[in-house]
């Protein structure tokens, strides 16, 4: 009997190390694609906040702070983050967050288990317009077609492709992140919006990108597609650059108009969403909800009325609402204490398919 439990014993130990090789095998990009995979499959969903531990209603840059935190005991499970001005070699991004600061907040985050997802709200790199300056419809056209554009444009993604590089646990190991480019390219409020470029053109932008990243060697990223509200699938992947660039297919969709804008606000998202969650499904990749919200929450029972049941419906591995403004009183997403919205915002905490995070 001795000997028989020495063997179980061995094969147990042997098993739990052929285990954890092949999770190191692994990049770290694949190893967080398994992660919200299991969210998936879990039938949970990760609540996520942007730039939640650097600023908040009516505070800024004090250091263990959030305004989820404070409601809920618990950070988000996903921190949202800008790399605006990231690519101008600025010290802080677009809404003056140091990037030292930042890339703390990632490592903190990642000790925690939670997760980081990054967009990119740049400046031109030919003509220096920032992303919301729409009065120029050749910017895309330039920055991927002409020499001096390509020239640019990869000057600024060396840039970013060092920062991703950057991010390593105390180990050394490095930190698998989200990054989603080029977002809400279905509308027109930022120049490589669908009216500004061409599908080809669009679509380049993802390939230099890719090709460059890959030049610095860079695995530690899953990349998030994210159109505005669509109503069909073939305006969903009408811009579509390839199942090779992509790992999350995302859904950028706002609640406007308060109370009377619900139904509108749920009808969109739930259709943006359900085209999201099928292809993803037929491709093999990751449906989330990259990035939502009611301004204000004006509408004090929004995540549980009208949030939970959105995603209750739809299989995401996460939802992310956008920032809590120190310097705008009414631009806030997440309740803070006191808030008319406190206590529902409790009760979708509590609710047994949310995820945030200690």
């Amino acid at each position: 009997m001795k000997k028989i439990a020495i063997i179980a014993v061995a094969a147990a130990t042997l098993a739990s190390c052929t285990s954890k090789k092949a999770e190191s095998a692994l990049s770290p990009a694949d190893q967080l694609r398994q992660r919200l995979e299991s969210t998936v499959n879990d039938k949970k969903v990760l609540f996520g906040h942007h730039d939640d531990p650097v600023y908040g209603h009516e505070w800024a840059w004090e250091e263990g702070r959030s305004d989820v935190l404070a409601t809920t005991g618990e950070y988000p499970a996903v921190m949202s983050w800008d790399l605006g001005a990231l690519e101008l070699d600025s010290v802080k991004n677009l809404d003056g967050v140091p990037f030292v600061r930042m890339i703390a907040e990632v490592k903190a985050q990642d000790a925690r288990g939670g997760i980081n997802t990054f967009s990119w709200h740049l400046w031109d790199p030919v003509t220096g317009l920032d992303s919301w300056q729409t009065g120029d419809s050749l910017v895309v056209s330039r920055m991927v077609n002409t020499p001096e554009g390509i020239a640019a444009y990869n000057t600024q993604l060396d840039r970013l492709a060092d920062f991703f590089l950057s991010l390593k646990r105390d180990n050394g190991e490095r930190i698998g992140v989200i990054f989603r480019p080029w977002h809400e390219h279905t509308g027109s409020w930022f120049w490589w919006g669908r009216d500004l470029c061409t599908t080809d053109d669009y679509k380049k932008l993802w390939t230099i990108m890719r090709e460059n990243f890959d030049r610095h060697g860079v695995d530690n990223v899953l990349w998030a597609y994210s159109p505005d509200r669509c109503d069909t699938a073939e305006k969903y992947m009408e811009r579509y650059p390839g199942d090779e660039y992509v790992d999350i297919l995302g859904a950028d969709v706002y609640h406007f108009g308060g109370e009377e804008g619900t139904e509108g606000y749920v009808r969109d998202a739930s259709s943006t969403l359900g085209v999201a969650v099928a292809e993803a499904a037929s491709r093999g990749k990751i449906a989330a909800f990259t990035e939502t919200g009611c301004e204000s929450l004006v509408i004090p029972d929004w995540y549980t009325r009208v949030l939970l049941p959105i995603i209750g419906k739809q299989p995401v591995a996460y939802v992310t609402v956008w920032r809590n403004a120190h310097d705008k009183p009414q631009h806030f997403y997440a309740p803070y204490p006191g808030h008319p919205a406190e206590s529902d915002f409790k009760e979708f905490h509590n609710n047994p398919t949310t995820i945030f995070v200690k």
